[in-house]
């Protein structure tokens, strides 16, 4: 077994008033709103949810709750159902929306402060090309609220208007650290406070925001939750104390048929310091209740954060604009809802790297409609540039879904996707890997510690039997013939996303894959 500490040795305000809410909300359905009729442009309202998976909404086929606001999304759009992240990480992956690119090349790899262990930096350089400034320069006023998480200056990275919270999480009832431009195009920050709860006060500013802008607009609303401290709204926050969840069929998972990530990684539902669990209980029972108290939690927050999407398109409707305002609806990762034993996210493991990707625009997606082909997030960027009708620059690296809005995918679309996961670092020790997915099998390098995971989804969805064995390095039977398309498709992901971050790819002691 490897350890961290191998592993490590190896690896080279003032308040706006309590007026605010109430103001704002009377005047939803009859504040002035963008002239957007006349620049024949569509208005864009792009929704970020956080660390939600798939199995936390009801329109991707949840029982753990019903979400009626976000299907409402899928019912009058499109749903896709095979949509991924580059980087199962916050920040990381709101700076591959931002730009199209993969986290090597916009910068960031990591969490603001945390460390890959490897000899990279991370960062995000507000000067490089993004979505906002794009958008801006053909005739659009952006604005972004709620979770930002970037080290930059939200206002010289392409946004008009700005209000975000310092930070990636709680406190989520009266935070402090607002911090936000007070007149549309400055990127002074001033910070601000305001009471009430985080979630509908991202509401309140995504909608005070539209209410500003007299041109086209793109809003671009991140939440904050689900995320620790999974804090619900006081409303919801014993809407499920006497629920018992279901816990997820891997929930007892040893780690035992995996490589040394699984077991080293510090992420066990059993723990969780969040919930004060009794004292007297053993392990397995502190498992079982600190799933429960989570599960609650989490789901509290998450029908709060329903809520606030019903409110944006209630305004929506209210205002006249829901007409011409594209709505899309997606996820920064995915999460570990006690599969595995886990909480969190990280791992190219199903749970966190899949994301809800859904669009609403009458005319171009039909209502109802379900794509089954694979979109990646570095694939938000060029859809939102193509459907307001501007050039996709040729350096972003995903490519537009309009084509996909008729059913159909164009020649060549992808059937594999490249994933990158740098961050070694407190409190969830997770080694960095690289790896590839394509319809059936899965192959994951933890290149610091050299480790190889092969997995056969068709007959192992759960992906509990890593299919390469150590001993010589080799493959189950069966799967001799199967590792080196895999990583010679590997290779040539890399090659084609000009990634050559990461250590070499090494499957045999002497091997010619380097």
């Amino acid at each position: 077994m490897i350890t961290r500490r191998q592993a490590l040795a190896r690896m080279g305000s003032a308040a706006l008033g309590s007026a605010f809410a109430p103001t704002l909300l009377s005047a939803e359905a009859s504040a002035p709103v963008p002239a957007t009729a006349s620049a024949g442009k569509p208005n864009i309202l792009w929704i970020t949810t956080e660390g939600v998976p798939l199995s936390a909404l009801s329109c991707y086929g949840s029982t753990l709750i019903h979400t009626p606001n976000i299907d409402r999304i899928a019912r009058e759009g499109m749903r896709f159902e095979n949509s991924f992240t580059t980087n199962a990480l916050c920040a990381p992956s709101r700076a591959t929306l931002l730009t199209g690119k993969y986290s090597h090349l916009n910068g960031m790899l990591t969490n603001p402060g945390a460390t890959t262990g490897l000899p990279n930096s991370s960062t995000f350089d507000a000067a490089q090309e993004t979505l906002p400034k794009i958008l801006r320069r053909h005739g659009y006023q952006t604005g972004l609220v709620g979770k930002w998480h970037l080290p930059a200056n939200p206002g010289e990275a392409g946004f008009d208007y700005f209000v975000f919270k310092r930070g990636a999480g709680g406190p989520y009832y009266e935070p402090s650290g607002y911090l936000r431009n007070e007149k549309l195009g400055s990127t002074q920050i001033v910070e601000k406070s305001y009471p009430g709860y985080i979630t509908d006060n991202v509401a309140n500013f995504a909608i005070q925001g539209i209410q500003q802008f007299t041109r086209p607009f793109c809003m671009m609303v991140q939440f904050f939750s689900d995320h620790r401290p999974f804090d619900p709204p006081h409303k919801y926050e014993h809407l499920y104390d006497n629920v018992r969840i279901p816990e997820p069929g891997t929930f007892w998972d040893d780690y035992s048929c995996r490589a040394s990530a699984a077991r080293e990684a510090r992420m066990r539902i059993a723990e969780m310091p969040d919930f004060h669990p009794p004292a007297d209980l053993t392990t397995r029972q502190r498992q079982q209740w600190n799933y429960q108290q989570f599960m609650r939690h989490f789901l509290g927050t998450l029908r709060a954060q329903d809520d606030a999407v019903g409110r944006l398109l209630d305004f929506l409707d209210q205002s006249g604009l829901a007409r011409n305002t594209i709505v899309v609806f997606t996820g920064d990762h995915g999460f570990f809802l006690g599969d595995h034993g886990w909480f969190d996210k990280r791992f190219m493991y199903e749970q966190a790297i899949r994301v809800p990707w859904m669009i609403r625009y009458p005319g171009q997606a039909a209502p109802g409609s379900v794509s089954p082909h694979w979109v990646v997030n570095v694939d938000n960027a060029p859809t939102v540039l193509e459907l307001a009708g501007i050039p996709i620059p040729a350096d972003m690296q995903g490519r537009s879904l309009v084509p996909l809005f008729k059913g159909a995918a164009p020649a060549g679309w992808r059937t594999s996707y490249y994933y990158h996961y740098y961050e070694f670092a407190p409190p969830h020790w997770v080694f960095p890997h690289y790896g590839i997915r394509t319809g059936r099998y899965k192959l994951i390098h933890y290149y610091t510690v050299n480790e190889w995971e092969l997995f056969d989804l068709e007959k192992d969805p759960d992906e509990m039997e890593n299919l390469f064995q150590w001993s010589g390095f080799k493959v189950h039977p069966g799967y001799e013939s199967v590792l080196p398309g895999l990583v010679s498709e590997l290779q040539s992901l890399r090659a084609q996303f000009n990634d050559t971050t990461g250590g070499p790819m090494k499957v045999w002691p002497t091997s010619s894959y380097d």
